[in-house]
């Protein structure tokens, strides 16, 4: 069984998030917050577009490339470096909610 993990949205950052970016955006953001895990005190998420889509299952793959550019070029996600076999493994993000008005609580940590 999973821990809760609590996403809060504060407004009016988060509303203001939401319009700038839209709903698919949200949703794959949300994705990854609650598979994310706290190391060295940020957020990372290691996921693939394929994973992500077969999750959420209302965005197809082209939906989730483009959003997950999207919030790498707002700066929400930056790649993470870990320690990983680059050829099949899956990409890792560090994800800043800087600004956002989007919080999550009850990530686990993991080193």
């Amino acid at each position: 069984m999973r821990a809760e993990i609590r996403v809060e949205h504060r407004y009016p950052d988060a509303l203001r998030f939401l319009q700038q970016h839209g709903p698919e955006a949200l949703a794959v953001l949300h994705d990854l917050l609650v598979n994310a895990a706290r190391r060295d005190g940020e957020l990372v998420v290691e996921t693939s577009v394929r994973r992500v889509a077969d999750r959420l299952q209302f965005i197809s793959k082209d939906t989730v490339h483009r959003r997950l550019r999207q919030l790498l070029n707002a700066g929400v996600l930056r790649p993470a470096s870990v320690t990983r076999p680059a050829h099949f493994a899956p990409r890792a993000y560090t994800v800043d909610l800087s600004g956002t008005g989007i919080s999550v609580n009850g990530a686990p940590t993991r080193r």
